[in-house]
C-alpha cells in the first residue's frame, strides 16, 4: 500500500480510536466479512479479507484490515525474503476502503454474521483493543497468520458462541491452493515453485486452507454457530458489493515452460552437431552450471536463513547446485579437467535424483534438468570415442 494511503488510515485510527473504544453497539449493529477479489498486481493476486463494524444509530462504518504494510518501510524487500515482514492492523472508514477496488475493478463481497448483541459487542471491543498502538503490529507469515487467518481467528475467539467450520477432508497441498491464483503470474509462479520446498505439498486441512480469503468466504458460508444447543448458520446474509471478471480466472501463456523449453532444443542441437562433429562447446557449460549455482546460492539462502514457512527440505538444491558455479570456474582451467571431469557423475546422479524425491517441481523446471542432463551426458559419454580416435592416429578434437 502506498504510504499517502498508510499515512490517511494512521491519522484516521488515531482519530476514531477514542470514539469507538468506550461504546456499545445498538441492536441494530452490523458485523460482516468482507472479501475482495484478486487483482493484477502481485501483492494483490490472492485477495483481501477485512472485517467490516456498521452500526447507524452511532454514525459508524468502519473496516478493520489486518493487511497494511508499506514498501517504503526500512529494508522492507530484505524482511520480506527473511521472512520478518511486519504488517498493521487498523481500522479505516468504509467510505474509504471501497473506492481502491472500485478502481482497480475487484469484485468485493459482505457476509454478515449472525450474532447476537452480545456477541457483536464482545467482538466489536476485541478488534478496538487489537488496533491500538501498542497491539496492532503483527508477524506476518503467509500460510500460518495473515490478514485472513487473523479474521478467522478473531471471529472465532470473541463471537460470544461456539463456530464450527466443516472438514471435507481435502486432499489440496498448499502448493496446490497457491497455483489457482497463479496462471496469470507465470514468472512468479516459477520463482514461487524454485523457492517453496517439500512441506509446501503435504496437504492443508479445510481450517487451514482459510488463509485464503476465497476458502475463507467459502468455510464461513458452511460454518454454523451453537446457540442454546441448536446449530444455526454463521452467516445470516450474503451481498455481492461489486462485481467485476476475476482475475484469478485469466491465465498467461506459460511462458517460462515455453522459454526454458526452447533453450532446451537449441543445448540438445548444439550438443548433437558436436557430436556429429566432433567438437565441443565448452562455453555452454561454464554458462549453464555456473547460471544454475547462482540459483542454487539463492534457493540456498531461503532454505537455511528465511523463516517463511515450507522454504525447507527444498530439492530444488539437487539441480541447482552451489557448487555448480565453483564447478564452471574450475572446468575453465584445461590442465585440470582430466580429474574435474568426475564432477559430471555427481552432478548427473543429482539430477536423475531430483525427479524422485516427491517434490512438485515447476514445468520450466523439468527443462532446465533435461539441459543440464544432456550436457553432463556430453561430457561422459563421448569420452570413450574421443579416446578411440586418439589411439587410431586421428587428431583429437581442439577443446
Amino acid at each position: 500500500m502506498k504510504m499517502r494511503i498508510l499515512l490517511l488510515i494512521v491519522l484516521f485510527s488515531l482519530i476514531i480510536s477514542p470514539k469507538v473504544k468506550a461504546l456499545q453497539l445498538s441492536a441494530d449493529a452490523r458485523i460482516s466479512i468482507i472479501t475482495c477479489n484478486p487483482g493484477e498486481e502481485v501483492y494483490t493476486m490472492y485477495g483481501h479479507t477485512a472485517i467490516r463494524i456498521m452500526d447507524p444509530a452511532y454514525g459508524i462504518d468502519v473496516v478493520y484490515n489486518y493487511g497494511i504494510f508499506s514498501f517504503e518501510s526500512p529494508n522492507f524487500l530484505y524482511r520480506f525474503a527473511k521472512g520478518q515482514t511486519d504488517y498493521l492492523m487498523m481500522g479505516q472508514e468504509f467510505s474509504s476502503f471501497m473506492p481502491e477496488y472500485v478502481k482497480e475493478k475487484r469484485s468485493v463481497y459482505e457476509q454478515v454474521l449472525n450474532l447476537s448483541v452480545e456477541g457483536k459487542n464482545q467482538l466489536f471491543q476485541a478488534l478496538v483493543e487489537n488496533a491500538k498502538k501498542e497491539n496492532r503490529v503483527y508477524r506476518y507469515n503467509f500460510f500460518m497468520d495473515n490478514c485472513a487467518t487473523r479474521v478467522r481467528d478473531m471471529i472465532e475467539k470473541n463471537a460470544g458462541v461456539q463456530v464450527r467450520f466443516t472438514d471435507n477432508h481435502p486432499t489440496k497441498s498448499f502448493r496446490d491452493l497457491i497455483k489457482e491464483f497463479h496462471k496469470p503470474f507465470r514468472w512468479f509462479d516459477l520463482g514461487i515453485d524454485l523457492l517453496v520446498g517439500k512441506r509446501a505439498d503435504e496437504t492443508v486441512s479445510a481450517y487451514g486452507q482459510m488463509f485464503l480469503p476465497e476458502y475463507l468466504m467459502n468455510q464461513f458460508a458452511k460454518a454454523e454457530i451453537v446457540v442454546d444447543g441448536k446449530a444455526q448458520p454463521l452467516v445470516k446474509e450474503t451481498f455481492t458489493m461489486l462485481d467485476f471478471p476475476n482475475y484469478k480466472q485469466q491465465s498467461d501463456l506459460p511462458w517460462p515452460a515455453i522459454a526454458f523449453g526452447l533453450i532446451f532444443l537449441a543445448v540438445s542441437g548444439i550438443s548433437v552437431r558436436n557430436f556429429l562433429r566432433r567438437t565441443k562447446s565448452d562455453w555452454l557449460d561454464y554458462w549453464l552450471f555456473a547460471l544454475s549455482g547462482v540459483a542454487g546460492l539463492i534457493i540456498g539462502w531461503f532454505t537455511l536463513f528465511s523463516e517463511h514457512p515450507a522454504v525447507s527440505p527444498n530439492y530444488n538444491l539437487l539441480w541447482a547446485l552451489p557448487l555448480n558455479l565453483f564447478f564452471a570456474g574450475i572446468w575453465a582451467v584445461k590442465k585440470w579437467r582430466p580429474i574435474t571431469r568426475y564432477y559430471f557423475w555427481v552432478s548427473g546422479a543429482a539430477l536423475l535424483l531430483s525427479f524422485v524425491m516427491g517434490q512438485h517441481l515447476n514445468p520450466a523446471v523439468y527443462f532446465i534438468i533435461l539441459t543440464l542432463l544432456v550436457r553432463v551426458a556430453v561430457n561422459l559419454i563421448p569420452a570413450k570415442n574421443y579416446r578411440i580416435l586418439v589411439n587410431s592416429g586421428a587428431q583429437h578434437p581442439n577443446t
